[in-house]
C-alpha cells in the first residue's frame, strides 16, 4: 500500500522582501513606507512585541519584514483602531439616531447674538495613532488629524460598508449603531494572514498569488469594473495599500465663486513616490511635526490650497526645509522621486476625480514657490488666491508668469480684478497684487540697468548687449500714462500740482475726483479690451492708448510694436493679458 501524504503544517512566519522598483504605483510605495512607520509607531508606544511584525532589514530601496499570524492581527488592529465619539452638527443626519439636541448662542460679524440648534450624534472615528503621535498640537476640531479623518470618511471609506474594520475596533454595535462595546479583532488581520500563507505556498511553486483590489484601498480601482474585468494585484503588494493613507498629506482646496466667496471642494491628497525608505522613515515624522499650526476658518491654514498641485509643492517644500538643516546635506532628491496629487470630491454616493498630476522636486521650482507663498519669517507679498493661483500655474508649467492670467481674467466677473464698489469685500485685492508684481519687474529692470551701466563703465571696449525693457514694464507705463491723462481731462485735476521734490506724487493731497475718474476709466477700458481679440484688439489698442501723449523711448515703442505685429509667435495674447493686468494694477 502507498503511503498517505499528510498535509504540511502552515509556516509559523512569512518573510517578504519588498523592492521599491517592483512596486507598481506611488500608492504602493507610499504604503511600504507607511507599513514601516506604523511598525515604528507601535514599538514607540510599547505595544506587545508579539503583535508587531519584525523588520529584519531596511535599505534605501528594499525592506524585509517577517510576519506571523499574531503580528499581522496586531498590526491591523492598531491600524484600524477607532473610538466612538460625539459629533456636533448644524443639521440632522437622515437615518441616523439622534443622541440629543443643544442650543448655542452665536455672534455674527456685526455683534448681533442669535440662538441656533446643534444636533449631537455618535460616530466611529479612526484613531490614527501614528499621525496623532507626530502631528502638531492644535484645536482637535480644526487640526490636521481632523482633516485626515474627514478625508478618510469621505473618499476611500465614503461607503458605510467600507468602515466595518473601524467599527469592529470601536466596539460599535452593528445592529443598534449606537454606543460602544468591547473591541473586536479586525477581520482584515485574519484575511491578510491567510493571503500571506497562500503567497508562501505559491512562491514554493515558483508562482505568485493575486487578490482583488477594492477602491477603499487603491484610489480609482474597482473590484470589478463595468466591463466585468477585475482589478487584481499580488497579495503581498495589496497588503501595502492599507498603509498609504499614513504617508499622504491631506489638503482642503479652496474654490472662489462669482461672489468672491471661498468654498472647500473635496480634498487634495499628496502621495509621495518614495525613493529612499531609510531617509523617508526619518524625515516624514519630523515633517509632520513641523506642519504649520495656524488655523483658517475650520481648517489648518497651511492645508488651504489655491491650486490642487500646490499640495505637492507643500510636501516638497517641507522636505527641502529638513534637508537644508541636515548639515548642508540635500536628501530631497533621494527621499522622494516625485509627489502625486489627486483632487477628489464626493458628490452623492460617487467620488469624482477633479484633477491629478505629478510634481518632481527641483530647486528652482521650490525657490519660485517660496517667492509666491512666502516662508517662515518672510510672509507672501501676494494675498489674493486667484493671483497666487495664476503665478503657481506659470511656475509649474514653466511658462512666463502672466500666461495663465489670460484665461483667468475672463473666467470671473470684472469686479474681481478692477477696483470698484462692487468688488468682493471678503477677497484680498487682486489689483494690489498685480501692482506689486509690475513694480517688482520695474525695480528688477532698474537694478539690472544700473549693473549694466557699471560694467560698461569699467569695460567700455566690451559693453555687452543693451538691456531690453520687459514688455510688461513698457505696457504698464503706457497704460498708466493713458489713465492719468484721461482722468486729468475728466476731473480737471492736474497732477503736476501735487508732485513732490523727488518727482513723485503726494497722493494723499490729490482730490478724490481724480481717483474716481481713474477707476471709472480703468473699469470701462478693462471691459472694452477683455472682449476684443486678434486684429480687433490690436486696432483698439493703438487707437486708445496712442490717443494721448506718451513719453516712451523709441526702443519702448519698438518693443510694443514688435509684440503687436508678431503673428508668427502670436504675442498679441501676451499684450492683451498684460494690458488687462496693467489696467487692474492702475485702477
Amino acid at each position: 500500500m502507498g503511503k498517505v501524504k499528510t498535509p504540511s503544517a502552515p509556516p509559523m512566519s512569512v518573510t517578504i522582501t519588498y523592492d521599491l522598483f517592483d512596486l507598481p504605483t506611488a500608492q504602493h510605495k507610499a504604503g511600504l513606507a507607511g507599513l514601516l512607520l506604523q511598525i515604528d509607531s507601535m514599538k514607540a508606544r510599547s505595544l506587545s512585541p508579539d503583535g508587531i511584525p519584525e523588520v529584519i532589514e531596511v535599505m534605501p530601496s528594499t525592506a524585509t519584514v517577517r510576519f506571523t499570524g499574531k503580528s499581522v492581527q496586531g498590526l491591523f488592529d492598531d491600524l484600524y483602531d477607532a473610538t466612538v465619539e460625539e459629533v456636533v452638527v448644524k443639521s440632522k443626519w437622515q437615518g441616523a439616531k439622534l443622541k440629543r439636541e443643544e442650543e448655542v448662542e452665536e455672534t455674527d460679524e456685526e455683534g448681533k447674538k442669535t440662538t441656533s440648534k446643534r444636533y449631537i450624534y455618535e460616530q466611529v472615528q479612526p484613531c490614527g495613532h501614528f499621525l496623532r503621535q507626530h502631528l502638531p498640537k492644535m484645536d482637535p476640531a480644526k487640526d490636521w488629524h481632523k482633516l485626515w479623518r474627514d478625508m478618510l470618511w469621505n473618499i476611500p471609506r465614503g461607503i458605510p460598508m467600507t468602515r466595518i474594520p473601524f467599527e469592529l475596533r470601536a466596539g460599535w454595535i452593528t445592529s443598534q449603531k449606537q454606543g460602544g462595546g468591547p473591541k473586536s479583532p479586525c477581520k482584515e488581520g485574519r484575511e491578510v494572514w491567510e493571503d500571506l500563507l497562500r503567497v508562501e505556498r505559491a512562491k514554493a511553486k515558483g508562482d505568485f498569488y493575486t487578490t482583488d483590489v477594492a477602491s477603499s484601498l487603491w484610489l480609482g480601482a474597482q473590484a470589478t469594473n463595468a466591463e466585468a474585468i477585475p482589478f487584481q494585484g499580488r497579495a503581498e503588494q495589496t497588503l501595502l495599500l492599507h498603509f498609504w493613507p499614513l504617508t499622504a498629506l491631506v489638503f482642503a482646496p479652496q474654490q472662489i465663486d462669482a461672489d468672491g466667496q471661498g468654498e472647500f471642494v473635496g480634498y487634495v491628497l499628496a502621495i509621495p513616490e518614495v525613493a529612499d525608505l531609510e531617509n523617508f522613515r526619518i524625515d516624514y515624522p519630523l515633517m509632520l511635526n513641523e506642519l504649520d499650526n495656524q488655523i483658517r476658518g475650520y481648517r489648518p491654514a497651511e492645508a488651504v490650497l489655491d491650486l490642487p498641485a500646490q499640495g505637492a509643492l507643500v510636501f516638497l517644500e517641507h522636505l527641502a526645509r529638513l534637508a537644508q538643516r541636515a548639515a548642508g546635506k540635500s536628501r530631497i532628491a533621494s527621499c522622494v522621486g516625485s509627489i502625486e496629487f489627486l483632487h477628489l470630491a464626493k458628490f452623492g454616493n460617487n467620488v469624482k476625480s477633479m484633477a491629478a498630476g505629478r510634481v518632481a522636486p527641483r530647486p528652482e521650482l521650490l525657490d519660485g514657490y517660496r517667492a509666491i507663498v512666502g516662508q517662515p519669517g518672510k510672509p507672501s507679498p501676494y494675498r489674493n488666491p486667484l493671483f497666487r493661483r495664476g503665478l503657481m500655474l506659470a511656475l509649474l508649467n514653466g511658462e512666463p508668469w502672466h500666461h495663465p492670467f489670460g484665461a483667468l481674467l475672463s473666467a470671473y466677473p470684472w469686479p474681481h480684478f478692477v477696483r470698484s464698489d462692487e468688488s468682493p469685500r471678503g477677497l484680498p485685492w487682486f489689483w494690489l497684487d498685480a501692482a506689486r508684481m509690475l513694480q517688482t519687474l520695474t525695480d528688477q529692470h532698474t537694478e539690472a540697468l544700473e549693473v549694466h551701466r557699471y560694467m560698461t563703465a569699467r569695460n567700455p571696449e566690451t559693453p555687452g548687449p543693451a538691456l531690453e525693457k520687459p514688455l510688461a514694464v513698457v505696457i504698464n507705463r503706457l497704460i498708466r500714462s493713458y489713465l492719468y491723462r484721461r482722468a486729468e481731462e475728466r476731473s480737471g485735476v492736474q497732477l503736476d500740482k501735487y508732485q513732490t521734490g523727488k518727482g513723485t506724487i503726494d497722493w494723499e493731497k490729490v482730490p478724490a475726483e481724480f481717483n474716481e475718474w481713474k477707476q471709472k476709466l480703468a473699469q470701462s477700458t478693462f471691459l472694452e479690451f477683455r472682449s476684443r481679440r486678434d486684429q480687433a484688439f490690436v486696432d483698439h489698442f493703438v487707437a486708445t492708448f496712442c490717443s494721448v501723449k506718451q513719453y516712451l523711448s523709441d526702443e519702448d515703442y519698438r518693443t510694443v510694436a514688435d509684440a503687436l505685429l508678431d503673428r508668427e509667435q502670436d504675442r498679441r495674447d501676451d499684450v492683451k493679458t498684460l494690458t488687462l493686468l496693467a489696467l487692474s494694477a492702475n485702477s
